[in-house]
C-alpha cells in the first residue's frame, strides 16, 4: 500500500456480492472481499451488484467507507432463484440505470471533492454497462478524469463481449497469466491483477478442530479424508475426483470424501460415477450456520464413502475442512485462478491443483496436476502418509505461498497499476520529492484571438518594369479591388459584430488576447478607419492584452532569423503607435515554432511565445503548462489543439459528435483538463465567418464567460497567466523542424504539393534576389510575396479531403476562371516576373536585360508544359 491513500474513490460493478442471494461462485467472494479490505485501509468504495431483494438497497459498511448498493431488486423480486435468475432482464436494467447513476450520485461529487473515480468492473455481465459508461462520462466531458478497469475471472460468455468497443472504453485486466494467455485469442492483452484472500485466512486451524472433524468422520490415522469444493461442471473435472477415491478404496485405504457442489444437472453425472464406481453416497442437507452444527451434522451421518453437504459453507466450515483433510482437490481442468486452492493452501492443506499454471501452485506449495489421470493423485497421496514429517512440511510450505496472495500483497500489485495509469492518463503526477500527487486541474483560461487578411496576388500574372514607382508595381502584383472586396465581406459578417461582443463581453469580465498581422491593420487603415478604432477602444481595455504577430504573415522567419528578429521588434514599434499598448507576448506566421524561432523571440526581447500544442510536439506532455526551451528565458503558451478547433473548426460539423457544441458542456471540458492554464487560439474570422450566426457561434460565445464561472475557472492573460504559473514552467525540447496549427502541425499543409514546393522555391529567390539588390522597396515586396496565405490557397492541388476543401473556399473565387493548372501556372508567372525584373537592380548589373520568364513549367523549373487555357474548372465548393 502507498503510505497514505492516494485521492481514489472506488467503484465496483459486479452481479456477485455479499448476499447469500448474490453468492454463485468465487467472484462474490473476490468483489466483496477486496471492496472491504480496501474500505479498511482508508478509501472510499462502493460496490453494485444483484441483491437480495428482502434487503435494503443502500446499506453501510466499515464505519460507512463501504457503501453496498442493491440493484435491479426490482427484478430479482419476481425472480427469488438468486443473482442469476431473470438474468436477461437484469442485464437490461443494470447497463440502462447504472451509468446516469454512477455519474451524478458517485463521479461528479468525487471529481468536485478533488477524488479520482476508479471503475473496476467484473465479468461479461457488466461489459455493456462500462461502455455505456463511458459513452456517457465522454459526452459530458469526464472521461478523461476517471480510470475504469474491466476484469475478467473467467471465459464464460466472451462471445457476448462486444471486444471491438470495451478495450476503447477501459483498460481490461484478468486474475492470472492463463486468462491473459486466453484473451490474447480475442485480440486484447490484459494487465493481470490477481486474485486475493483476507489475511485472516492465515490464522491456523487448531488440532483440537482438525481432531474434532476426524473424530465425527470416525476416521483413524490410517484414514484418508478428500475435499473438493465447486459449482457441479464438468470443467472442474469432478470425474477424475471420484476416480480418485475409488482408486484409493480398491487399494484398501478408508476414504471418506467430502464435497460441496452446486444445483447444477452434471451432478447427477458425478454420483452415478460414484455408484458405478462401488462409492456410497450420503447427502447431507440442512442449514447449519456454525462449525459445531457442521460437526453435528457429520456425526449424525451413517459412514460412508461420499458426505454431499447440500448447502452453502461458510468460512469457518471451509478452512476447518481445508486443514483437517489429506487432500483438498481443485484439480480444475480449466482453471483461470482457482481461489479454493489458494484458501484451502492457506489454511495448510495439501492441495491439488488444475494444469493451468496457477502461479501460487509453484515452491512445494501445492501439487500441480499435468494430467487427468488418478494417480497422479493416489501416489504422491500415499507418499506422503508414509512420510508424516514431510507432509507437514508441505503444509508449511503452502501457508508462506499463501501469503504472497493476501489482500494486503495482491492491493500492493493493484496500486501499482492504477498509479502507472493514472499518471498516463494525466491524473496523477510526481511532485517535486518523487511522490505521487494528483495532478493539479486547469485554473486559468486564455483567449487568443488573430486577425489577419492577406494581401492576394493578382492573376493572370502581370509584366513588371523596374522603372516604375513603387505603387505602380505593387497594383500589378496585389489585386486591390479583390482584397478590399473580401476585407468588406468579412468586416460585415465577423469583424465589426464579433468586436462588438468582445467589447460588451471584456466589460463583463471576460479577459482576451488579440494579435494583428500587419497586413489587416493596412488595410483597415485604407477601407474602414472607423473598424481600426474599434478594435482599438477594443485593445485598450484593462482585460484585453496585445500580442505581437509576424508583420506579413510570411515565411521569411524559415528563412533569415536574423532579419525575423528585426521584423518583431519593428512589429512592436508599430502596434505600439497603432493601438498605444506595447506587446510582450509573440505569435508568428500560423503560430510556427522551432528551435531556432524560440531562440529568436528571445533576442528580440519578448517574454513568452505561442506555440501549437500537438502531441508530436509535447510528446507525453499536456499543452496546460508554462514551459520553456532548454537554458532560454523565454516563455511558451501553447495552445490547446483539440479545445481549441472544437469551436475553430468542429463547431458547426453536424456529422461531429460533439454537435451541437453548448458553453457548459464545453467548460466542464476545460475544467476536466490536468494542468494550469488552458490557451484556447482561434481566428478572429471564426465568429460569424468561418461559423455564421445561424450556427449558434455568438450565442455560444455570449454564454462562454458564465459557464467558465460557474466551474470554478478564470480568464486570464497571457501575461497573468505567465505571472501566476510561469514561475513553474517546464523544459520544452523543439525540433529544428518548424511546428505550425495548420493542419496536421507540420509544414506538409504548406509544402505537400509540387506545386506549393515550386511556389515556396520561388519565393525563396525572389526574396534572395531582392536582398542581393540591397534596396529597401524590394525587400518589402519580396517580403509581402512570403506570405504563407500564397501557399495555403494551393494546397488542394492534387489533393482531397477536409484540408484540401478548406483550402479551395479560401482561394479567391476570381482565380477559378482560369482553371485549376491556370491558377498554378499564373501564380509562378508573378514570382518569375519579379525575379527577372531585380536583375536590373542588382548592384553588378545596372543594364541587365529584362525578360517576362522562360516559360517553364508550373511544378517545378524543369518541367515542361504548355500555358494551359484559361478555362473555369473549380473544385467543387463546400
Amino acid at each position: 500500500m502507498p503510505p497514505s491513500p492516494l485521492p481514489y474513490t472506488f467503484c465496483f460493478l459486479s452481479f456477485e456480492g455479499p448476499d447469500l442471494y448474490a453468492q454463485a461462485g468465487g467472484l462474490s467472494v473476490r468483489i466483496t472481499q477486496l471492496a472491504t479490505h480496501l474500505a479498511q485501509e482508508g478509501y472510499e468504495a462502493h460496490l453494485f451488484f444483484v441483491g437480495d431483494p428482502e434487503q435494503p438497497g443502500r446499506e453501510e459498511r466499515v464505519d460507512g467507507r463501504l457503501t453496498l448498493h442493491r440493484w435491479c431488486q426490482w427484478i430479482s423480486a419476481y425472480h427469488p432463484g438468486g443473482v442469476y435468475a431473470g438474468e436477461d432482464e437484469k442485464l437490461q436494467d443494470f447497463a440502462d440505470s447504472l451509468p446516469p447513476f454512477l455519474i451524478d450520485e458517485i463521479i461528479r461529487p468525487a471529481l468536485n471533492a478533488g477524488r479520482l473515480p476508479v471503475i473496476m468492473a467484473e465479468e461479461w455481465h457488466t461489459a455493456d454497462t462500462l461502455i455505456r459508461l463511458h459513452d456517457q462520462l465522454s459526452a459530458e466531458g469526464l472521461r478523461a478524469r476517471c480510470l475504469l478497469l474491466w476484469n475478467a475471472n473467467n471465459t464464460m460468455s466472451f462471445h457476448r463481449v462486444d471486444w471491438a468497443r470495451l478495450p476503447q472504453a477501459a483498460t481490461l485486466t484478468a486474475v492470472s497469466r492463463y486468462m491473459k494467455h486466453i484473451m490474447w485469442d480475442w485480440g486484447v492483452n490484459p494487465l493481470v491483477i490477481p486474485n486475493g484472500i483476507p489475511e485472516r485466512l492465515l490464522t491456523p486451524v487448531s488440532k483440537e478442530r482438525i481432531q474434532n472433524l476426524r473424530d465425527a468422520l470416525a476416521l483413524s490415522d490410517q484414514s484418508t479424508l478428500l475435499f473438493k469444493v465447486g459449482r457441479f461442471d464438468p470443467a472442474k473435472r469432478w470425474l477424475m475426483a471420484i476416480d480418485t477415491a475409488a482408486r484409493l478404496k480398491a487399494q484398501g485405504v478408508h476414504v471418506a470424501f467430502v464435497l460441496s457442489g452446486g444445483v447444477e444437472s452434471h451432478g447427477h453425472e458425478v454420483f452415478e460415477r460414484a455408484r458405478s464406481q462401488g462409492l456410497s453416497t450420503h447427502h447431507i442437507s440442512g442449514s447449519p450456520s456454525s462449525w459445531d452444527e457442521l460437526l453435528l451434522t457429520l456425526t449424525d451421518a451413517p459412514a460412508t464413502d461420499i458426505y454431499n453437504l447440500d448447502y452453502t459453507l461458510t468460512e469457518e466450515m471451509l478452512q476447518g475442512l481445508y486443514a483437517a483433510s489429506d487432500a483438498v482437490l481443485a484439480n480444475s481442468g480449466h482453471e483461470p485462478f482457482g481461489l479454493v486452492g489458494l484458501e484451502a493452501m492457506a489454511a495448510g492443506g495439501i492441495v491439488f491443483t488444475g494444469t493451468t499454471g496457477e502461479e501460487y501452485a509453484t515452491g512445494g506449495g501445492a501439487f500441480a496436476l499435468d494430467t487427468d489421470t488418478p494417480a497422479e493423485i493416489v501416489t504422491p497421496l500415499l507418499h506422503l502418509h508414509a512420510h508424516p514429517a514431510e507432509a507437514r512440511a508441505r503444509r508449511s510450505a503452502a501457508r508462506r505461498k499463501a501469503a504472497d496472495f493476501t489482500w494486503d500483497r495482491v492491493s500492493d500489485v493493484l496500486f501499482r497499476k492504477l498509479n502507472d495509469l493514472a499518471v498516463q492518463q494525466g491524473l496523477l503526477t510526481f511532485s517535486p520529492d518523487h511522490t505521487l500527487m494528483p495532478t493539479p486541474r486547469v485554473q486559468d483560461v486564455v483567449i487568443y484571438t488573430v486577425v489577419h487578411q492577406p494581401r492576394r496576388l493578382r492573376l493572370p500574372a502581370e509584366p513588371l518594369s523596374t522603372d516604375e514607382p513603387t505603387a505602380v508595381i505593387e497594383k500589378a502584383l496585389f489585386d486591390d479591388d479583390m482584397n478590399e472586396r473580401y476585407f468588406r465581406k468579412v468586416a460585415a459578417s465577423s469583424y465589426w459584430p464579433a468586436t462588438e461582443r468582445f467589447l460588451r463581453l471584456v466589460d463583463e469580465g471576460l479577459k482576451l488576447s488579440i494579435g494583428f498581422s500587419l497586413s489587416f491593420i493596412e488595410q483597415a487603415e485604407r477601407w474602414d478607419s472607423a473598424l481600426l478604432d474599434r478594435f482599438r477602444t477594443l485593445v485598450q481595455h484593462e482585460n484585453v492584452e496585445l500580442v505581437a504577430v509576424e508583420p506579413t504573415h510570411s515565411f521569411v522567419l524559415l528563412w533569415d532569423l536574423p532579419f525575423f528578429i528585426e521584423r518583431m521588434r519593428e512589429i512592436r514599434n508599430q502596434l505600439e503607435a497603432t493601438f498605444g499598448e506595447r506587446p510582450v507576448v509573440a505569435d508568428t506566421t500560423e503560430m510556427m515554432m522551432s528551435d531556432g524561432i524560440y531562440h529568436a523571440l528571445e533576442q528580440a526581447g519578448f517574454r513568452a511565445g505561442l506555440v501549437d500544442g500537438r502531441s508530436w510536439v509535447l510528446d507525453w506532455r499536456q499543452p496546460t503548462y508554462v514551459y520553456h526551451h532548454g537554458t532560454g528565458q523565454l516563455k511558451l503558451l501553447a495552445r490547446h489543439y483539440t479545445l481549441s478547433d472544437d469551436v475553430g473548426y468542429r463547431f458547426s460539423n453536424r456529422g461531429w459528435e460533439g454537435w451541437p457544441l453548448m458553453a457548459d458542456d464545453y467548460a466542464q471540458w476545460i475544467a476536466n483538463s490536468p494542468g494550469n492554464v488552458a490557451v484556447l487560439g482561434w481566428d478572429f474570422e471564426t465568429f460569424g465567418e468561418h461559423h455564421s450566426p445561424e450556427s449558434g457561434i455568438f450565442d455560444f460565445l455570449d454564454a462562454l464567460p458564465r459557464a467558465i464561472h460557474d466551474v470554478g475557472l478564470s480568464f486570464a492573460t497571457p501575461s497573468e497567466a505567465l505571472t501566476r504559473h510561469g514561475d513553474d514552467s517546464y523544459d520544452l525540447p523543439l525540433s529544428p523542424f518548424p511546428s505550425t496549427w495548420a493542419g496536421s502541425g507540420g509544414l506538409e499543409f504548406f509544402l505537400g504539393n509540387a506545386a506549393q514546393q515550386a511556389v515556396h522555391m520561388l519565393m525563396i529567390q525572389t526574396y534572395q534576389k531582392a536582398r542581393l539588390t540591397g534596396k529597401e522597396r524590394w525587400i518589402d515586396l519580396a517580403t509581402w510575396l512570403a506570405q504563407s496565405d500564397n501557399l495555403h490557397l494551393i494546397q488542394w492541388y492534387g489533393r482531397y479531403g477536409s484540408e484540401a476543401e478548406v483550402s479551395a473556399y479560401f482561394t479567391p473565387d476570381e482565380w477559378w476562371s482560369l482553371g485549376p493548372d491556370g491558377i498554378i501556372w499564373e501564380l509562378q508567372q508573378v514570382y518569375k516576373h519579379v525575379i527577372a525584373a531585380l536583375d536590373a537592380e542588382l548592384p553588378s548589373s545596372p543594364s541587365r536585360q529584362q525578360h517576362e520568364g522562360d516559360g517553364t513549367g508550373i511544378l517545378a523549373p524543369h518541367t515542361a508544359l504548355r500555358k494551359p487555357p484559361r478555362t473555369p474548372s473549380p473544385p467543387e465548393r463546400r
